[in-house]
């Protein structure tokens, strides 16, 4: 090839090349349209694509799942967008935009942030169940939490609608496919979130061309099987919290008997209810306590840190036969309804993916932890009343990739700790695997958040350089709460 030649084919290349770029750039701004939310400091685009719900016989009805973007800030260097992908099952993820459109987030320099509900969720045609979120009275706080009743309402409600069997994850990775190709983007980064991981890993396995590199925090796999050890995890994660207590002057100058006042508060409980007297909102309530939801309040506060550092509290006033603080902890008076998380989305995804795996997998030393078996039961009970078919034994398959894929671990993670995050990483070839030290499944308060952010987009645009996963170790809860600081 002479060198005039060999200039124009790469005067041309650059040309197509500028033209593409043009049109991945353009194609958000033609499908969606502007719309600033109350309290954002910026404009999303949004805007809805049909899909079918049958996405076999593609026929019959359609949901129409909203789309968001926040727009990067520097559109003549763009670089691969961020597909956001929330956890749940059960979560739309267009609540997060209002982080990721704020101004001063490296995220959306050069990348476009894109949110899409999953079917479902959030504004994609969500799958509510009001009557299993509704709570009329404190007790009910302490009555089974899926009971038949609210199930048959719901179900009511939505049957005659909705195929339950459709919500599972590999419909949710194709509706991503097809809105990647419908905004235009060549090349996607995903970062996906808990059950989030579960859809980016189906993703890299139907559609690898279409992906650059992958986040995965606190991820939940095909292979994982969390709900027949939610009680082991949980129990390793108070332990965790237990020690961190016992070498904290301050709070084991406050709990030094920690273990011993949470053994005996379990026993107690463990012999009957515990009544109390709750005042609150100008009333009176007794109410009879029992330990199943209280330990599992108490796991659930493990997910984040501005929860679990309230735990040697909430277990020292317990102890001492005060309850209140606990139950204002379990937020028992509010009568308000959720719309956040929908639950029939949540149940049609489980029951059709999960319960029958953990139901296979379930051993008796599951019952010994302090939250027991608890999480299982109460799930096996719904699903065994939820219409929908279990999906096929190649499911619960590793994904095998070589996609550039960084999994980020809390190792006080109640639900998904990082021996799940290893077993993941160890059918991903190009995979690196950090543990925090002081996360949960989610961040609370933790201090130098900005280690996480800057080190996430470094990944993503491949500056090896520029990240350094010492500054994890700084990454510290706020102190430990005490009385004095409560009163």
């Amino acid at each position: 090839m002479n060198s005039q030649l060999f200039l124009s084919y790469l005067f041309l290349t650059a040309i197509l090349w500028a033209c593409s770029t043009e049109k991945r750039s353009h194609d958000i701004f033609d499908r969606l349209i502007y719309y600033q939310p109350e309290d954002y400091d910026d404009s999303l685009l949004v805007g809805t694509f049909p899909v079918y719900e049958n996405r076999i016989t593609r026929k019959g009805r359609k949901i129409n799942l909203y789309v968001a973007v926040t727009p990067a800030l520097v559109r003549d260097s763009l670089k691969e967008p961020i597909f956001m992908i929330e956890g749940g099952p059960g979560v739309g993820v267009s609540h997060q935009s209002y982080f990721y459109t704020e101004e001063d987030t490296n995220y959306r320099r050069y990348h476009d942030i894109v949110y899409v509900d999953a079917r479902g969720t959030g504004k994609s045609s969500p799958l509510n169940c009001l009557a299993i979120q509704s709570k009329n009275s404190p007790q009910e706080y302490f009555e089974d939490p899926y009971r038949k009743s609210e199930l048959d309402a719901c179900l009511e409600t939505l049957r005659d609608s909705v195929d339950f069997n459709f919500y599972q994850t590999k419909y949710i990775v194709e509706d991503l496919e097809e809105v990647r190709r419908w905004l235009g983007y060549e090349k996607i980064n995903l970062l996906a979130i808990s059950f989030g991981g579960k859809v980016a890993l189906q993703y890299m396995d139907r559609y690898p061309g279409s992906i650059h590199s992958v986040v995965l925090h606190a991820p939940d796999a095909p292979e994982i099987d969390y709900l027949s050890r939610r009680g082991r995890y949980s129990q390793r994660a108070l332990d965790i919290l237990f020690e961190n207590c016992r070498q904290d002057s301050s709070c084991h100058a406050h709990y030094p008997d920690l273990n011993q006042e949470f053994e005996d508060l379990m026993k107690r409980f463990k012999k009957g209810t515990v009544q109390h007297e709750l005042i609150a909102n100008d009333s009176t309530y007794l109410i009879d306590m029992s330990w199943p939801p209280v330990a599992a309040k108490i796991a659930s506060m493990l997910y984040n840190d501005f929860d679990y550092i309230q735990i040697p509290y909430l277990v020292h006033a317990a102890y001492g036969e005060n309850y209140t603080p606990l139950l204002e902890a379990m937020n028992v008076t509010s009568t308000d309804t959720s719309y956040v998380f929908a639950d029939g989305m949540w149940l049609s995804n489980i029951c059709s993916e999960d319960i029958a795996r953990a139901t296979t997998n379930y051993e008796v030393v599951e019952r010994e932890s302090f939250l027991g078996d608890y999480i299982y039961q109460t799930r096996k009970q719904a699903c065994d009343h939820w219409p929908v078919e279990i999906v096929e034994a190649s499911h619960y398959a590793p994904v095998v990739s070589d996609i550039k894929t960084l999994i980020l671990s809390g190792n006080m993670d109640p639900t998904l700790p990082p021996e799940t995050g290893a077993k993941i990483a160890s059918s991903l070839s190009n995979c690196q695997h950090i543990v925090i030290p002081y996360m949960g499944h989610m961040f609370g308060d933790l201090t130098n958040l900005d280690c996480y952010d800057h080190y996430v987009v470094a990944f993503f645009e491949d500056r090896e350089g520029q990240r350094s996963i010492s500054c994890f170790n700084e990454m510290k809860p706020q102190p430990f709460k005490t009385p004095a600081e409560v009163n």
